[in-house]
């Protein structure tokens, strides 16, 4: 039963809502209801207007017009905490959690609503607080324990207790699946709906269509500033849901078309823990090879080694069939490895810079003249990329920045492009970016692929996998548990790829046969 099936649900509305950046207009007239009891899900790709929504129910941006209410009764926020006194919770994409205070310390002694006595924090009272909020969520995590040793799930659900603590009506989740793999986002899921169970308003925001199909009640569409539509929970599908978003339908690719052609790129004897049987792995010319698994598995070091930013002594790696030595990035960049990190917000890009500025770092000596930049040149071969990537800014002077998910993404794909790479190594290739965009990104990765290059990639996103790899290997506990073909008539299953991340090599006896016939 959703909360619109209930008796005595209250209801926050938004209606009429427009807000201007500039000349330029971000929403446009738009209305937007959730019920006490329901996950309403608020879909669109980046720029379609959901950031400013957000902005505006969780009292971040004072919208132009427009009103917020909720049973009727008007709302008027100037800040966020007007929101939360309001009874809105909000938790945001990005991670907002200090990595050397415990559990309960990131629960309450950051929240204005922290246990106390006289004006100072019980901590007694705080661990009690946490345990009991985490206890609600079904989340098992000692509140003594340090924020930093937590796996992504586990701070997304702190997260989402923090957000508890003031004991909300109706919370917004934006993204809260974005950087999980695909038991993890199983586990939120199960919280999110708890959380309606007891009578929880939800807002989320989401990318993962096959996620919003399973959780969500109702699903409303952002396009261009204006709603689009809504959507009741019989008529939600992956396919009408594209279609609501982009206003077409996207069809996701169903593995690469071409053939991948002989070995490019080997790893042996890459050993990520004592005692585990060592990695050998290989690309092939024009092929693209996923690297999956379960947080722990392993999965960003064996990346990590090919593109330097996790070393491995022990791994003996060949390019093009010579015997290399990557010690870190650079060392990599000279071998041809161009290197996407999971994080480029914070590895990945220098946000204060210009797009410009993120595209030449691959190859500064192209624009580099005695120590100083050829800026014209930059730019022009910045302003060319762009075209090829389809990157949405104003300007290449823009800061990188304040461009979506989706074209910063595109911006390190261009800065490989302009360096000439012939590997490519990416970290979660669409996480966090909108359909439309994740459809552009995958195929520039296959196009890339198919002009002679080859890509090394991960993923939690199994449909992600499943779209653009030739093969896919498995990792569990450090170790390959299966190695997948993905072409042709016997693709694997989401089923049997599942089954080989929980389990180890020594359950698969098929594996030396798919090396093989790879």
């Amino acid at each position: 039963m959703t909360g619109s099936d209930r008796a005595g649900t209250a209801r926050l509305t938004a209606s009429g809502v427009s807000h201007h950046y500039g000349g330029v207009a971000a929403l446009s007239d738009v209305g937007f209801d959730v019920a006490t009891g329901e996950v309403h899900a608020l879909l669109g790709e980046n720029g379609a207007g959901k950031s400013t929504l957000v902005r505006v129910l969780t009292g971040a941006l004072v919208p132009d017009a427009g009103k917020l209410a909720i049973d009727g009764r008007r709302l008027r926020f100037h800040s966020p905490r007007d929101a939360q006194a309001a009874g809105i919770g909000v938790v945001h994409q990005d991670y907002h959690l200090f990595p050397d205070l415990t559990v309960a310390e990131n629960v309450c002694a950051v929240s204005v609503h922290a246990p106390s006595r006289a004006r100072i924090v019980d901590r007694r009272r705080m661990v009690a607080t946490a345990h009991d909020l985490l206890h609600e969520l079904g989340v098992d995590v000692d509140p003594q324990r340090r924020a930093g040793g937590l796996d992504a799930a586990e701070r997304k659900l702190i997260e989402i207790a923090r957000a508890l603590l003031q004991r909300p009506r109706f919370l917004l989740l934006d993204e809260p699946t974005a950087a999980l793999e695909p038991r993890e986002t199983d586990r939120l899921l199960g919280v999110i709906a708890r959380l309606r169970e007891r009578g929880t308003g939800i807002i989320l925001v989401s990318h993962r269509l096959g996620e919003v199909c399973r959780i969500a009640d109702r699903a409303t569409a952002l396009r261009d500033g204006r709603q689009v539509d809504t959507l009741p929970r019989p008529e939600l599908t992956p396919t009408a849901l594209t279609h609501l978003i982009v206003g077409s339908t996207v069809s996701e690719l169903q593995g690469p078309a071409h053939h991948a052609g002989p070995t490019a790129l080997e790893v042996r004897g890459l050993r990520l823990r004592d005692g585990a049987t060592p990695i050998d792995l290989h690309v092939g010319e024009r092929e693209l090879v996923a690297v999956i698994g379960l947080v722990g598995s392993g999965v960003p070091a064996v990346l990590g080694a090919v593109a330097g930013s996790v070393p491995s002594p022990s791994a003996s790696i060949t390019v093009d069939g010579r015997a290399v030595r990557i010690t870190g990035p650079r060392a990599a960049r000279r071998h041809g490895i161009g290197f996407a990190p999971e994080d480029r917000k914070r590895t990945g890009l220098m946000l204060q810079q210009s797009v410009a500025a993120n595209m030449g770092l691959g190859s500064l000596s192209n624009w580099s003249r005695g120590g100083f930049t050829n800026r014209s040149s930059l730019r022009s071969s910045a302003e060319q990329a762009g075209r090829v990537f389809d990157i949405r800014c104003r300007s290449v002077d823009q800061p990188v920045g304040s461009l979506s998910g989706g074209n910063q993404q595109k911006v390190l794909l261009g800065r490989w492009h302009l360096a000439g790479v012939s590997t490519l190594v990416v970290q979660e290739p669409s996480q966090g970016v909108d359909i439309g965009a994740r459809h552009e990104i995958h195929k520039h990765l296959v196009s890339f692929a198919a002009d002679g290059g080859r890509v090394l990639f991960s993923s939690s996103d199994m449909d992600e996998v499943r779209a653009i790899a030739h093969r896919i290997y498995v990792l569990h506990a450090g170790e390959v548990s299966a190695v997948f073909d993905n072409t042709g008539s016997e693709r694997p299953s989401r089923a049997a790829v599942t089954e080989a991340m929980t389990t180890d090599a020594r359950s698969h006896a098929h594996l030396p046969d798919q090396e093989t016939s790879a």
